[in-house]
């Protein structure tokens, strides 16, 4: 027999998480947008291979942030006939789409350093640019803050992303501000396109982190440590009534995190109070895991005086622990 939370449950804690999860998608949007216009203009005023490098940053994280709102939308699509599980992998793949922008965006970074330090022409308007920079800074560090909030309460792969990616942006904005004040008091001219250079490195190598997190969910990669040691004091709390557990497996999508496994019970206990053990068990769990969902299957087993499991009456031997 198996066992798992009511639908209600489900809803209850998937609806407050998804709608934090959009605020922070239209707060990236606006963000962005409002970065990359004013970043544009003081770029192709000014000259300046680092402030269009972060032009160009702003006009990619719009798109991911765009990305990131129409996957958390179709997450958010309840389980139909076709999609049984949902459609939380939505996220994982906007992710994964991110990590490719960020990528390409890196070598387009490198086109432009390199493009300038062929030029060689000094930067104008840079107390503009500088200006325009800081206002840049303090935007990002608040979307940041509040992305940070939204991360907690949701475990959102789209917003991990967006996070780490507004994160670099944070690194890029004041590396771009360094540069220019080192050529407007020192005169500097290649500071500039050397800042470029490392910015889009950087922001390559970033990409990386939100590939690896986005393939890893896309792949069901298990997540079963982030729980066992909870589980195991559990079984520890209802022993003997509950003798262990095996065939284990996790993984998580779209903020939910999804949990299997059999639980070994004495073979001669009746199959309401199996029941009952196992909601008790269930609900355990997600007073600590809000955002779990579990299914349970009751295992018989034959069980030693001291509790231990002797054998379990299972045709097929356990796969997981």
């Amino acid at each position: 027999m198996a066992y798992s939370m009511s639908k209600e449950s489900e809803m209850a804690t998937e609806t407050k998480p998804t709608n934090i999860s959009k605020k922070a998608a239209f707060f990236s949007i606006f963000t962005a947008a409002s970065l990359f216009s004013i970043k544009i203009v003081t770029g192709f005023l000014s000259g300046s291979a680092a402030i269009l490098a972060s032009a160009l940053d702003s006009a990619l994280d719009f798109i991911s942030s765009l990305i990131n709102l129409f996957a958390i939308a179709a997450a958010q699509k309840p389980a139909d006939l076709k999609h049984r599980f949902g459609y939380g992998k939505a996220e994982a793949l906007a992710g994964f789409l991110q990590s490719v922008i960020i990528f390409l965006s890196g070598f387009s970074l490198i086109y432009i350093a390199i493009k300038k330090i062929m030029e060689n022409k000094p930067i104008e308007y840079l107390d503009e640019g500088l200006f325009i920079m800081f206002i840049s800074l303090f935007f990002t560090i608040t979307l940041v803050t509040y992305q940070t909030y939204a991360l907690r309460k949701t475990n959102s792969i789209v917003v991990k992303a967006d996070r780490l990616h507004y994160l670099t942006d944070i690194v890029t904005n004041a590396a771009v501000i360094i540069s220019l004040a080192l050529q407007k008091w020192l005169s500097l001219f290649y500071i500039d396109a050397i800042a470029g250079l490392l910015l889009a490195f950087y922001v390559i190598f970033s990409s990386f982190e939100i590939f690896k997190a986005s393939f890893f969910i896309l792949m069901d990669r298990d997540i079963s440590e982030n729980y066992r040691g909870v589980l195991l004091d559990l079984i520890k709390k209802y022993h003997p009534e509950i003798a262990g557990y095996h065939d284990l497996r996790s993984r998580t999508s779209g903020g939910v995190d999804y949990i299997e496994l059999h639980l070994e019970m004495p073979k001669d206990i009746s199959l309401e109070k199996s029941h009952h053990l196992i909601e008790d068990f269930i609900t355990d769990m997600k007073n600590q895991f809000p955002n779990l969902e579990i299914i349970i299957h009751a295992d018989p087993a034959e069980i030693n005086k001291d509790g231990s499991v002797k054998y379990i009456l299972d045709k097929e031997e356990p796969r997981f622990y």
